[in-house]
């Protein structure tokens, strides 16, 4: 009984766990709501015709400032998108090219073909992590002059100057490659 006890703890906690990790929400779920919390309020207000009094004349604006917004915010997301399964498939790809090889390398039993092909997918996913970083920081960027741009557009308008504005960047939706 003594040694079936760690088991039986080890499988409630897992058991206690499903729940949590069923819940978590997948990378990259963060969408145009979660992004601009203020400008989609915005634009939902103005959609249903419950535009701020201040901003009722300019409805029209506030629309096309609202799908000018999305439109330029679907096309950064499904680009920084498109990097990242690009980035992911290459990595996957190196990783499993190591594997292979040192499969090969160690039924042949050289070691030295297992230790280059491991040295060499690190260095390919070195590089890809870079490409990673550089399409973050042009996700983030973007973001952020689709935000400004909003936000000067509503601004210029009478009665914009009242609305509050979204201040920040979230994180990116999700970036993170395999390692070896």
């Amino acid at each position: 009984m003594r040694s079936l006890r760690p088991l039986l703890l080890a499988g409630l906690c897992a058991l206690l766990a499903l729940p949590a990790a069923a819940s978590a929400a997948p990378a990259g779920a963060r969408g145009m709501a979660a992004t601009f919390p203020h400008a989609t309020a915005l634009c939902a207000k103005v959609a249903a015709g419950q535009a701020p009094k201040r901003l009722a004349g300019s409805a029209d604006k506030v629309t096309a400032a609202c799908t000018t917004l999305a439109r330029d915010f679907t096309a950064t997301q499904t680009t920084f998108r498109a990097a990242r399964t690009s980035l992911r498939t290459q990595a996957r790809t190196a990783i499993a090219t190591a594997r292979a090889t040192c499969a090969q390398a160690r039924a042949a039993g050289d070691r030295a073909a297992c230790r280059a092909a491991v040295r060499q997918a690190r260095g390919t996913l070195r590089g890809l992590r870079t490409q990673l970083r550089t399409a973050r920081t042009a996700y983030h960027q973007g973001v952020q002059a689709e935000r400004k741009a909003f936000w000067t557009t509503i601004r210029a308008l009478a009665g914009g100057s009242t609305v509050a504005p979204d201040r920040t960047v979230g994180p990116d939706p999700g970036a993170a490659l395999p390692a070896v």
